[in-house]
């Protein structure tokens, strides 16, 4: 086998054919084509990749049937001793001594004992009712089932339909589902809007569905009136004190040199650039905490932005994915949510999105920033939106978008906005200082909404040659047959908090058998 230090050379070049022509062989199956769909690359440390195939079954479908579409999971640990490992015996494990490599078939995750049995529509039924989920009387021999989305190893989404509503299945590390459902039931008592935990058992969690619409839709359609920032702020100031005791939530910005040293390694090109980032955010968060205290004095979301957010008639009703609340800055959290915003903003200029839509998503970012800069220092929030902007970067080649390497230059471009931003929004602060205003910048501790707005103005992004320009223009701007396969698909611990998000967990186009 090919020989890395993390073993991304082998999961994504051609000797992964290899691998897995061995692993289908084994299982009496033929290989017939394969493609690198998704990829997990922690560097120096390990690499998880998943592969859309096409597969033959002889002995099961005869000679002559056509060949399944298959989905294909694949770990490398080089000097790292697999964890957490639940199911080896449904996976293949081959080693060169240095180099070992574990295969699966999705949805025989060796890491998620409970995906098989909530995957296939004839299967998933006889669980909820194993677990005291009421079905109605003859519903669960087929329960329509849609997979949001999957991070091999790591945990999956699922959405389960029955006729009269529809419930989310949260598939996870057994270890992790305990504290997930306290913390479920401590934010609902609190009057927290998150989902009702109806039943969970050795790795996997049932939710109802939320009200309402997601704020990522939303935002499309509506722009600045899909919800209020001073709600989406005051949801987050809601969050109960008694959960600052939990464990830290790093800051998206602790984490800056590992994913500059994922884009470096994936796109060498880039490397300056994002070394010059890290280090123009370090030195500027650094400049931050000399003049306010920047330790933690918030309970904190860990992961806000638009897809966690449900809105109803311009209301915040529900948020999701509340795996990393605990303590940290409220800054964090708007700048996850601006940093998201600003990357599908800039999809308008790559014609991704209709340049209507774009126009309504930077006006929004605009409104809602001039908002938060009332509630958090706005060279911090800058600083820190091109914090989780670096983080994003990692996304395409993870995800093996089309024009991978261009659509990731753009993203380091949008950071490069953001941290312009922020010296601008520092230059003002010490400007309305010299003038004896005290107008620029926020509070040194949180303080609640309503301080003077901000005069910062947010990085410039430029719209399709056919709209018009924005005033004041923002920030930079999902047994009886295969199972679905996913349609979409957050760190290892800490210090990494970034790669257990969503965000980052791949989400696969319909249509394809697992």
């Amino acid at each position: 086998m090919d020989r890395t230090s993390d073993g991304s050379e082998l999961l994504t070049g051609p000797g992964a054919g290899g691998l897995l022509r061995s692993a289908v062989g084994n299982a009496g199956g033929v290989l017939r084509t394969w493609e690198l769909d998704h990829v997990d690359h922690r560097p120096g440390r390990s690499t998880k990749a998943l592969y859309r195939t096409t597969v033959s079954w002889p002995e099961i479908d005869g000679a002559q049937a056509p060949a399944r579409e298959e989905l294909f999971g694949a770990s490398a640990h080089v000097g790292e001793q697999e964890k957490d490992l639940l199911d080896a015996e449904n996976s293949m494990v081959m080693t060169d001594g240095d180099i070992n490599v574990r295969v699966w078939r999705y949805p025989h995750d060796p890491w998620l004992p409970m995906l098989p049995k909530v995957c296939y529509p004839d299967v998933v039924g006889r669980t909820l009712v194993d677990m005291g989920v009421p079905l109605m009387p003859g519903t669960a021999e087929h329960v329509p089932i849609e997979v949001i989305s999957y991070r091999p190893g790591r945990r999956a989404v699922l959405r389960a339909q029955l006729p009269d509503r529809g419930l989310y299945l949260k598939v996870m590390q057994p270890r992790r589902s305990g504290e997930i459902v306290e913390r479920h039931r401590h934010l609902l008592a609190a009057g927290v809007p998150v989902p009702r935990v109806i039943a969970h058992r050795d790795g996997l969690v049932v939710l109802e569905e939320l009200p309402g619409v997601p704020l990522s839709r939303a935002i499309l359609d509506q722009g600045v009136d899909a919800c209020r920032a001073e709600d989406l702020v005051a949801m987050l100031d809601r969050l109960p004190a008694s959960l600052f005791p939990l464990p830290m939530r790093p800051p998206w910005t602790d984490s800056i040199e590992f994913y500059a040293g994922i884009v470096s390694s994936s796109l060498p090109p880039l490397g300056p650039r994002v070394d010059a980032l890290v280090r123009e955010i370090r030195e500027g968060l650094a400049a931050v905490g000399r003049r306010q205290d920047l330790s933690a004095h918030d309970v904190v979301h860990g992961d806000f932005y638009e897809a966690q957010v449900f809105v109803d008639g311009g209301e915040v009703v529900g948020v999701l994915d509340i795996d990393t609340v605990g303590p940290g800055r409220r800054a964090d959290d708007l700048a996850c949510l601006l940093a998201h915003l600003s990357v599908l903003a800039d999809e308008g200029s790559t014609r991704r999105i209709d340049p209507a839509v774009q126009q309504r998503v930077l006006e929004a970012i605009d409104a809602w920033q001039q908002v938060f800069t009332r509630r958090v220092d706005p060279t911090e929030l800058a600083l820190r939106s091109a914090g989780v902007v670096l983080s994003l970067a990692t996304g395409p080649h993870r995800q093996q978008e089309a024009a991978w390497q261009a659509a990731t230059e753009a993203i380091v471009r949008i950071a490069e906005r953001w941290v312009d931003a922020a010296r601008t929004a520092e230059t003002e602060r010490i400007a309305a200082q010299q003038a004896g205003t005290g107008a620029a910048g926020a509070p040194t501790q949180p303080q609640p909404q309503g301080g003077q707005p901000s005069s910062h103005t947010p990085p410039q992004q430029t719209p399709p040659a056919q709209t018009p320009p924005p005033q004041a223009p923002p920030s930079p701007g999902a047994p009886a047959g295969p199972p679905p396969a996913p349609q979409g698909g957050a760190a290892p611990q800490a210090p990494y908090p970034g790669d257990d998000s969503p965000t980052l967990e791949r989400r696969i186009p319909p249509g394809l058998d697992g």
